[in-house]
């Protein structure tokens, strides 16, 4: 394979291996074409969170995970990868609500060229991790037992210098999720475009393509038929979010005024809780944009640092994998502005400090994780 260039069918492969990356409902917002030997990447607007991400930090994050996924695989197949960020990652405000990718304007290209023989002997350090682990990797959301030795040494995954991963303790984890699943139920947009995501029915149109099943949502059966009709007929589902709002505002203003438990230690066996934040400031003072651009982002980051991060997140995740662990990601720690700023303060997070994306960690209390599932996969 070295001093040869990717073949046609290689690519193919390394974009059917990236399919496998996470993303936020499972909306898989890549749209990957193969063009004179690259892969450029555009968003699919219809894929998007309008509501739930406005500013498009989830998004950008998955596509660093594509990224990432790509890599490794490419590194197996003994090729460097070479991404370069395009200006359209930093025009997504200008994408339409909904639709399908726009490929003239593409966020980002991947070039794959082959890997020098120093280069080849240290992929093992580069991408320690194995198409084989992107492929198997999994999101559980059930009941988890955590380890919390798995994270406390991370020198491996090469995170930069201004991105780090802090813990958080389980009895704030439980409040600051009950406050930010508050904040989605009390508005009506993002509650809405939560159910447009769910398939809760196998006989559900996409149940095998796209979304959250409720498989995935380890649902008990007798609930998800029970709730599956509320989430394909208008109907149902507008007196259901009407209702839900003004108990969710409730609950959520109850919430806001609660402390945080202090002074209490983990029970034995609760999973581990984890905020990758970067800093702002540091992250402006490389080669990629200034402090000023960096603290002016709608994310807090600038995009590429974004895509960046969400690389770095991808290697976590396939860390915890190694090790036996699932992932339980938690984004309405950082949806909701109320449990955003007591998750700030509970980590003493600085002014030029922002947290990207909260997940628990630890090994799933079942026999078999549910596989979500892609667009990609073999037609049922």
């Amino acid at each position: 394979m070295i001093g040869e260039s990717p073949s046609p069918e290689l690519l193919s492969d390394l974009v059917l291996l990236a399919s496998r990356t996470p993303s936020p409902h499972n909306t898989q917002p890549w749209s990957p074409q193969i063009i004179d030997g690259t892969i450029e990447v555009s968003i699919v607007p219809g894929r998007t969170l309008p509501a739930g991400d406005p500013t498009f930090r989830d998004v950008i994050m998955s596509l660093g995970a594509w990224i990432e996924s790509l890599a490794i695989g490419a590194a197996e197949a003994g090729f460097a990868t070479d991404v370069t960020v395009l200006p359209a990652l930093s025009e997504l405000d200008s994408l339409p609500i909904s639709g399908p990718a726009d490929v003239t304007r593409p966020v980002f290209r991947v070039a794959l060229s082959p890997a020098d023989h120093d280069a080849t002997e240290g992929a093992s350090n580069l991408h320690p991790f194995t198409a084989a682990e992107v492929m198997e990797r999994r999101v559980y959301r059930g009941a988890l037992v955590g380890e919390p030795e798995v994270f406390a040494h991370l020198d491996s995954l090469q995170l930069p210098p201004w991105l780090s991963l802090r813990s958080l303790d389980d009895r704030a984890m439980k409040q600051l999720s009950t406050l930010g699943i508050a904040f989605t139920a009390s508005h009506a947009t993002v509650a809405n475009e939560l159910l447009h995501w769910l398939r809760l029915d196998p006989r559900h149109p996409r149940y095998h393509r796209d979304g959250m099943t409720d498989a995935m949502l380890v649902m008990p059966r007798p609930l998800a038929r029970i709730a599956a009709p509320f989430t394909r007929r208008a109907r149902l589902r507008d007196p259901l979010v009407a209702v839900a709002g003004p108990v969710a505002r409730l609950l959520e203003g109850l919430g806001r005024d609660a402390a945080l438990p202090t002074g209490v230690t983990d029970e034995r066996g609760a999973p581990t809780h984890h905020v990758l934040v970067a800093n702002s400031r540091a992250a402006g003072i490389d080669d990629i944009l200034s402090v000023t651009e960096a603290m002016d982002s709608r994310i807090g980051v600038t995009e590429p640092h974004a895509l960046e991060a969400g690389r770095v997140l991808q290697r976590l995740w396939l860390h915890a994998h190694r090790q036996g662990l699932a992932i339980s990601p938690h984004s309405e720690l950082i949806d909701s502005p109320a449990a955003h700023g007591a998750l700030r303060k509970r980590l003493g997070l600085s002014r030029s400090d922002v947290a990207l994306s909260v997940f628990s960690a630890g090994v799933a209390q079942t026999d078999r994780v549910p596989r979500s599932p892609r667009l990609t996969d073999p037609m049922r």
